[in-house]
């Protein structure tokens, strides 16, 4: 099954208390036709679509890729695709309800075979004379691949002759793949995120140490029973209230004003201004990260600085943000307009702005664009966290946490990338919102001011001189009587 069996579309939930989560994904059960906009109930027992259901105590892993999700169960594989923010709080729901005992089972004899990483993937192929084909669960470890789906399994010892990386689409990061080939192995595994194929290709070509004598006693307990999770442990990130404020300051003194205008608007307008587009557009960023800190956990830190809720965010905050600068503009204009009583036909031809509007949606995505690529890179080593960290727990408890370290320390750095980045182009953002106000906003604004003001009509100064002499005779006659 390739990588292009899906295609982008946007999920709808709606949430009331008491009542099953409903959204709407593109849903693949393994082994049958793809179904195309499908209602997805998540319910506390079970995952619904069409006249199927996924009993939710039957599924022992959930994996996450870019915009995709595999669920495995002890019956039934199935795919969905949607947006970020939509499948992580399906996930969520999901895993709450899953299968921790088989979790455990699955993950914990392959421990000490040292995991490099765990991925739903797209398998066809052979080991042997074995034919492997449809959904997997994938764990790689330092001494081969493991491969599960349903009541089925098959290994495979390291090393492999060959290990080739097969690009991912255009825009679908995390959903490449590789292929391993050897003598009686060949192997195409998809759904793969770049650093995890980096990962596999460092220990598939090696023969690996030989494998210590296993211990007589059978552990009674994994690591996440009896020891504390791991504490969350962030950088010091950037953009903070501080380089909010000097973003503005800077932006708005970019600002050309005619003294006429400057008297209109007064003092300290686009310092205002500028600082309201940071908190709208950087809010969400701001309150994830304080969510992160105060997480105390590695686990719900990663969860709070999600990379594709915070790239569902990004984009959102940016929109609302050029909103924002339009709605001001427009108030502007509809003031100077009802002040000079100018003609409806010349406010509203001002206030469409059309050149403006191109000249925000043109730059905004550039921005995106080149956010791209960070958001991507924080998403892989995020799933690389998330992978180590199930490992840990379901580890022995003398098990070496090196691995997840190390996957940590990189999380940090690309959330630290991302953090820097999302400044930059912020500030970038903002001074195309200057230029856009001094080069296209202010002139039309100017432009408004200098056209002579309408006088009334004949007609209506005699309507408004009879209203007011018919006023002043009614009182009059009031207190006479």
């Amino acid at each position: 099954m390739g990588s292009d069996h899906f295609q982008s579309n946007g999920a709808i939930r709606r949430r009331v208390e008491g009542q099953p989560c409903e959204f709407v994904f593109d849903v693949l059960v393994d082994g049958e036709p793809i179904r195309r906009d499908t209602v997805v109930l998540l319910t506390e027992e079970a995952l619904r679509f069409g006249d199927q259901e996924l009993p939710l105590n039957t599924v022992f892993w959930v994996s996450r890729r870019a915009g995709l999700m595999l669920l495995f169960g002890r019956d039934l594989t199935l795919a969905v695709l949607g947006r970020g923010g939509d499948l992580e709080e399906l996930a969520r729901g999901v895993e709450r309800g899953s299968d921790r005992a088989a979790q455990r089972s699955l993950l914990q004899p392959l421990t000490r075979e040292v995991v490099v990483c765990t991925a739903g993937t797209a398998v066809s192929g052979q080991i042997g004379t074995t034919r492997i084909s449809g959904l997997h669960l994938a764990v790689f470890t330092q001494r081969g691949l493991h491969l599960f789906a349903r009541s089925r399994s098959q290994s495979l010892e390291w090393p492999v002759r060959r290990v080739a990386e097969i690009a991912a689409g255009s825009g679908a990061h995390g959903r490449g793949g590789l292929s391993l080939t050897g003598d009686d192995v060949s192997l195409t595994l998809r759904y793969l995120f770049p650093e995890e194929i980096q990962a596999i290709a460092k220990v598939a070509t090696l023969s690996p140490e030989p494998a210590a004598e296993p211990e007589a006693a059978i552990e009674m307990f994994a690591r996440g029973e009896v020891a504390p999770p791991p504490p969350a442990s962030l950088p010091e990130f950037a953009l903070s209230a501080e380089a909010l404020r000097e973003a503005g300051d800077s932006a708005a003194a970019r600002v050309q004003l005619p003294e006429s205008m400057r008297r209109r608007l007064g003092e300290g307008f686009f310092v205002r201004h500028f600082q309201d587009l940071g908190e709208i557009a950087l809010g969400p960023l701001m309150l994830r990260k304080s969510a992160a800190v105060a997480s105390g956990t590695l686990r719900r830190a990663v969860e709070a600085l999600d990379a594709e809720q915070l790239r569902d965010d990004a984009e959102a905050a940016f929109r609302a943000a050029s909103e924002h600068l339009l709605e001001v503009y427009g108030s502007l204009v509809d003031a100077i307009a009802a002040e000079r009583r100018l003609p409806a036909a010349l406010v509203e031809s001002t206030r469409a702005a059309p050149e403006g509007r191109t000249r925000l949606a043109e730059a905004f995505g550039r921005s995106s664009a080149a956010l791209r690529a960070t958001f991507e890179h924080a998403l892989a080593r995020q799933h690389l966290v998330f992978q180590r960290l199930r490992a840990v727990e379901h580890a022995a408890p003398e098990t070496e946490e090196d691995s997840l370290e190390e996957a940590a320390g990189q999380w940090r750095a690309a959330i630290l990338e991302l953090d820097r980045s999302y400044g930059a182009e912020w500030s970038d953002l903002l001074a195309e919102m200057a230029y856009l106000w001094s080069d296209r906003f202010v002139p039309e604004l100017v432009r408004l001011s200098s056209v002579p003001a309408r006088r009334l009509s004949e007609t209506a100064r005699l309507a408004i001189l009879a209203t007011v002499t018919f006023t002043i005779v009614a009182v009059l006659a009031w207190w006479i009587l």
